[in-house]
């Protein structure tokens, strides 16, 4: 004849079955948010292509011991124009297997929805927080290319707008990623010390790089908040079909 167990131990056990169970699913839980940077990021604004997120200036390692700086000059005020300004001209170098490569860093319609949605964020940066921005934009559109991902962190001191570049125009490949927000702006931590994965800023006349242990950090732009006048957006060349002739039609 078969032993039962008494309901008191049952319910015991499944109360112990429930309360393991819900244990695995927060460590997982955590693990899974705490796998990636800027996991306690606080979202300002998105849309299709931008991300931007409030981080404290701790979540940017040594912050304070390379920028050296007592304390962050927020809100930014910058219109729309002045924005185009300062990015607008702005290019990277990429190191290819057939050579260097060079383009503008934020394409002429990506640069356009920057322009119109950043200066808000900057508005609203709270003097303890930095700026997180994430931009996903596809210049080509065709069915065979990729999204491109700019990642940067932006603050105010010194009367300077400071810009770290992260990763500069790197493709997408998985098209199921660009199309959840939660997986395309699950970005690589961004470093203020020397590093490289073959991008950087191409030196301009304007702006001055970051120095991290006395050596230009070529990710790490800052822009004269003082003098503004200084930095006018370039209008761009625009390529269109060529219009043949009598004269150029011939062999």
């Amino acid at each position: 004849m078969k032993q039962r167990l008494p309901v008191t131990f049952l319910q015991y056990s499944r109360s112990k079955v429930r309360l393991l169970s819900l244990v695995f699913l927060a460590a997982a839980i955590v693990g899974i948010s705490g796998c990636y940077p800027y996991s306690s990021r606080e979202v300002v604004f998105r849309s299709e292509g931008i991300a931007l997120f409030k981080i404290e200036s701790k979540e940017l390692s040594d912050f304070y011991k390379f920028t050296k700086i007592s304390s962050l000059e927020h809100p930014i005020l910058l219109d729309q124009t002045k924005v185009k300004d300062y990015f607008g001209n702005l290019r990277y170098s990429k190191r290819t297997a057939i050579g260097y490569f060079s383009d503008f860093v934020f394409s002429d319609h990506e640069l356009d929805l920057l322009s119109r949605d950043l200066p808000f964020a900057l508005k609203a940066l709270p003097k303890d927080r930095l700026l997180v921005l994430v931009s996903k934009y596809d210049d080509t559109q065709s069915v065979i290319s990729y999204d491109e991902l700019t990642t940067c962190i932006l603050w105010a001191a010194d009367s300077r707008l400071n810009v770290l570049f992260g990763r500069i125009k790197r493709e997408l490949v998985d098209k199921d990623q660009t199309l959840e927000f939660n997986r395309w702006t699950r970005i690589e931590e961004i470093q203020l010390s020397q590093s490289t994965d073959g991008t950087e800023i191409v030196e301009g006349e304007n702006f001055d790089f970051g120095l991290v242990g006395g050596v230009p950090q070529r990710k790490w732009v800052m822009f004269d908040l003082k003098n503004p006048t200084k930095y006018k957006f370039q209008p761009r060349k625009q390529y269109g079909p060529v219009k043949l002739t009598d004269e150029n039609d011939r062999p």
